[in-house]
Protein backbone atom coordinates (compact mmCIF):
# COMPACT_ATOMS: atom_id res chain seq x y z
CA UNK A 1 0.00 0.00 0.00
CA UNK A 2 1.15 3.53 -0.48
CA UNK A 3 0.90 6.29 1.99
CA UNK A 4 0.75 10.20 2.42
CA UNK A 5 1.79 12.45 5.45
CA UNK A 6 2.51 15.57 5.61
CA UNK A 7 3.38 18.29 8.37
CA UNK A 8 4.37 15.97 11.51
CA UNK A 9 6.34 19.08 12.93
CA UNK A 10 8.28 16.88 15.76
CA UNK A 11 5.22 15.39 17.30
CA UNK A 12 7.06 11.85 17.23
CA UNK A 13 4.12 10.44 19.54
CA UNK A 14 1.82 10.99 16.64
CA UNK A 15 4.03 9.94 13.95
CA UNK A 16 4.78 6.49 15.48
CA UNK A 17 1.09 5.89 16.69
CA UNK A 18 -0.33 6.69 12.93
CA UNK A 19 2.37 4.12 11.96
CA UNK A 20 0.89 1.38 14.40
CA UNK A 21 -2.90 2.40 13.02
CA UNK A 22 -2.11 2.00 9.26
CA UNK A 23 0.09 -1.08 10.53
CA UNK A 24 2.83 -0.09 8.18
CA UNK A 25 5.14 -3.28 6.81
CA UNK A 26 8.01 -3.40 4.87
CA UNK A 27 5.70 -3.79 1.86
CA UNK A 28 4.13 -0.69 2.73
CA UNK A 29 5.77 2.95 0.82
CA UNK A 30 5.32 6.05 2.88
CA UNK A 31 5.70 9.64 0.82
CA UNK A 32 6.21 12.40 3.71
CA UNK A 33 5.32 15.95 2.12
CA UNK A 34 7.68 17.92 3.89
CA UNK A 35 7.95 19.85 7.18
CA UNK A 36 8.76 17.04 9.81
CA UNK A 37 11.06 19.68 11.54
CA UNK A 38 10.67 22.34 13.97
CA UNK A 39 7.76 23.50 16.83
CA UNK A 40 8.18 20.29 18.50
CA UNK A 41 10.69 18.62 20.59
CA UNK A 42 11.83 15.89 18.47
CA UNK A 43 11.53 16.56 14.39
CA UNK A 44 15.19 15.20 14.24
CA UNK A 45 14.47 11.93 15.44
CA UNK A 46 12.01 11.94 13.08
CA UNK A 47 14.07 12.48 10.26
CA UNK A 48 16.44 9.83 11.28
CA UNK A 49 13.78 7.18 11.04
CA UNK A 50 12.85 8.32 7.34
CA UNK A 51 16.82 8.33 6.73
CA UNK A 52 16.80 4.64 7.92
CA UNK A 53 13.70 3.47 6.38
CA UNK A 54 14.27 1.94 2.43
CA UNK A 55 10.18 2.30 2.15
CA UNK A 56 9.90 5.89 3.00
CA UNK A 57 10.29 8.93 0.64
CA UNK A 58 10.57 12.28 2.15
CA UNK A 59 9.87 15.54 0.14
CA UNK A 60 10.86 19.05 1.06
CA UNK A 61 9.03 21.26 2.94
CA UNK A 62 9.99 24.77 3.84
CA UNK A 63 10.93 23.95 7.09
CA UNK A 64 13.50 21.44 5.83
CA UNK A 65 14.73 24.82 3.04
CA UNK A 66 14.78 27.06 6.25
CA UNK A 67 16.96 24.18 8.37
CA UNK A 68 19.40 24.51 4.81
CA UNK A 69 19.29 28.14 4.88
CA UNK A 70 20.61 28.45 8.24
CA UNK A 71 23.06 25.58 8.80
CA UNK A 72 23.89 24.47 5.64
CA UNK A 73 26.78 25.14 3.11
CA UNK A 74 25.46 28.07 1.78
CA UNK A 75 23.71 29.73 4.77
CA UNK A 76 21.72 33.23 4.09
CA UNK A 77 21.84 36.58 6.01
CA UNK A 78 18.93 36.71 7.88
CA UNK A 79 17.81 33.53 7.74
CA UNK A 80 17.97 31.85 11.19
CA UNK A 81 15.86 34.89 12.14
CA UNK A 82 13.30 33.89 9.74
CA UNK A 83 13.31 30.40 11.30
CA UNK A 84 13.73 31.08 15.00
CA UNK A 85 10.46 33.01 14.33
CA UNK A 86 8.74 29.38 12.64
CA UNK A 87 9.98 27.53 15.04
CA UNK A 88 12.96 26.42 13.74
CA UNK A 89 14.99 26.61 17.53
CA UNK A 90 14.21 23.20 18.75
CA UNK A 91 15.71 21.94 15.24
CA UNK A 92 18.68 24.64 15.58
CA UNK A 93 19.76 24.03 18.73
CA UNK A 94 18.84 19.65 18.24
CA UNK A 95 21.49 19.91 15.40
CA UNK A 96 23.77 22.14 16.72
CA UNK A 97 24.44 21.40 20.31
CA UNK A 98 23.29 17.17 20.94
CA UNK A 99 24.74 15.80 17.60
CA UNK A 100 28.14 15.45 16.69
CA UNK A 101 29.37 16.97 13.54
CA UNK A 102 29.56 14.02 11.76
CA UNK A 103 25.35 13.20 11.78
CA UNK A 104 24.54 16.96 11.59
CA UNK A 105 26.60 16.53 8.04
CA UNK A 106 24.51 13.80 7.40
CA UNK A 107 21.13 15.11 8.04
CA UNK A 108 22.22 17.87 5.95
CA UNK A 109 22.95 16.25 3.07
CA UNK A 110 19.99 14.58 3.50
CA UNK A 111 17.68 17.86 3.46
CA UNK A 112 19.39 19.05 0.69
CA UNK A 113 18.69 15.78 -1.55
CA UNK A 114 15.29 15.97 -0.91
CA UNK A 115 12.57 16.57 -4.28
CA UNK A 116 10.58 19.26 -3.83
CA UNK A 117 7.76 17.36 -6.15
CA UNK A 118 7.03 14.24 -7.11
CA UNK A 119 4.92 11.90 -9.79
CA UNK A 120 3.90 8.74 -9.24
CA UNK A 121 0.87 6.50 -10.11
CA UNK A 122 -0.94 4.27 -8.37
CA UNK A 123 -3.64 1.73 -9.05
CA UNK A 124 -4.02 3.82 -12.50
CA UNK A 125 -4.19 7.42 -11.02
CA UNK A 126 -1.60 9.60 -11.19
CA UNK A 127 -0.62 11.94 -8.11
CA UNK A 128 1.43 14.89 -7.82
CA UNK A 129 2.48 15.37 -4.63
CA UNK A 130 4.35 18.75 -3.40
CA UNK A 131 4.16 20.62 0.05
CA UNK A 132 3.20 24.19 -1.02
CA UNK A 133 1.40 24.18 -4.01
CA UNK A 134 2.72 22.92 -7.81
CA UNK A 135 4.70 25.51 -9.64
CA UNK A 136 7.32 26.55 -11.93
CA UNK A 137 9.82 27.40 -8.97
CA UNK A 138 10.68 25.87 -6.20
CA UNK A 139 9.47 28.82 -3.72
CA UNK A 140 6.44 28.52 -4.85
CA UNK A 141 6.39 24.22 -4.89
CA UNK A 142 7.41 24.76 -0.83
CA UNK A 143 6.03 27.98 0.02
CA UNK A 144 3.03 28.21 -1.94
CA UNK A 145 -0.60 27.49 -0.65
CA UNK A 146 -3.63 25.96 -1.71
CA UNK A 147 -6.94 28.34 -1.95
CA UNK A 148 -10.39 27.22 -1.81
CA UNK A 149 -11.16 28.84 -4.91
CA UNK A 150 -8.53 27.77 -7.08
CA UNK A 151 -8.93 25.30 -9.68
CA UNK A 152 -7.18 21.68 -10.68
CA UNK A 153 -3.62 22.44 -10.89
CA UNK A 154 -3.32 19.41 -13.18
CA UNK A 155 -6.18 18.14 -15.76
CA UNK A 156 -5.48 14.76 -15.30
CA UNK A 157 -3.39 13.59 -11.73
CA UNK A 158 -4.89 14.75 -8.48
CA UNK A 159 -2.34 16.78 -6.58
CA UNK A 160 -1.71 16.28 -2.55
CA UNK A 161 -0.51 18.89 -0.90
CA UNK A 162 0.58 19.90 2.89
CA UNK A 163 1.72 23.43 4.53
CA UNK A 164 -1.38 25.09 5.05
CA UNK A 165 -3.50 23.70 7.93
CA UNK A 166 -6.45 22.56 6.99
CA UNK A 167 -8.82 25.11 9.05
CA UNK A 168 -7.52 27.87 7.10
CA UNK A 169 -10.02 26.26 4.10
CA UNK A 170 -12.65 24.97 6.20
CA UNK A 171 -13.04 27.66 8.59
CA UNK A 172 -14.43 25.48 11.37
CA UNK A 173 -11.94 26.47 14.57
CA UNK A 174 -14.01 23.88 16.77
CA UNK A 175 -13.95 20.72 14.82
CA UNK A 176 -10.85 18.06 14.63
CA UNK A 177 -8.93 18.64 11.60
CA UNK A 178 -9.49 16.95 8.59
CA UNK A 179 -8.61 16.31 5.11
CA UNK A 180 -9.64 18.77 2.92
CA UNK A 181 -10.87 18.09 -0.47
CA UNK A 182 -11.00 20.62 -3.31
CA UNK A 183 -10.80 21.22 -7.12
CA UNK A 184 -8.44 17.79 -8.06
CA UNK A 185 -6.24 19.10 -5.35
CA UNK A 186 -6.29 17.67 -1.59
CA UNK A 187 -4.70 19.42 1.84
CA UNK A 188 -3.24 16.71 4.30
CA UNK A 189 -1.79 19.36 7.09
CA UNK A 190 -4.37 18.89 9.93
CA UNK A 191 -2.15 21.31 12.15
CA UNK A 192 0.78 19.19 13.74
CA UNK A 193 3.01 21.21 15.60
CA UNK A 194 0.60 23.64 17.41
CA UNK A 195 0.96 22.32 20.89
CA UNK A 196 -1.78 25.05 22.17
CA UNK A 197 -4.52 23.16 19.51
CA UNK A 198 -6.75 20.79 20.64
CA UNK A 199 -7.90 19.79 17.30
CA UNK A 200 -4.63 19.28 15.95
CA UNK A 201 -4.09 15.99 14.41
CA UNK A 202 -2.24 13.77 12.12
CA UNK A 203 -3.71 12.33 9.50
CA UNK A 204 -2.62 9.89 6.64
CA UNK A 205 -3.76 9.15 3.14
CA UNK A 206 -4.27 5.92 1.26
CA UNK A 207 -3.58 6.47 -2.01
CA UNK A 208 -5.17 2.71 -3.28
CA UNK A 209 -8.35 3.50 -1.91
CA UNK A 210 -8.05 6.95 -0.69
CA UNK A 211 -8.98 5.30 2.86
CA UNK A 212 -8.09 8.26 5.45
CA UNK A 213 -6.62 7.86 8.88
CA UNK A 214 -5.92 10.04 11.64
CA UNK A 215 -4.44 10.35 14.84
CA UNK A 216 -4.70 12.55 17.72
CA UNK A 217 -7.63 15.67 18.46
CA UNK A 218 -10.35 15.63 20.96
CA UNK A 219 -11.59 11.91 19.66
CA UNK A 220 -8.10 11.00 20.23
Amino acid sequence: MTYCMSDIHGELDKFEQMLARIQFSPKDHLYILGDVIDRGPVGVDILRIIMDAPNMTMLMGNHEQMCLSTLGPHSELGARDLWRMNGGMPTYRELRYRRTAQERREILHFLMDLPDQLTLEVGGQTFCLVHGYPGDDHDTRIWGRVEVDRRRPFPDAVCIVGHTPTVFLTNRPDEDLSIWHGDGILDIDCGCGNRQAPHRRLACLRLDDMAEFYVGGTGK
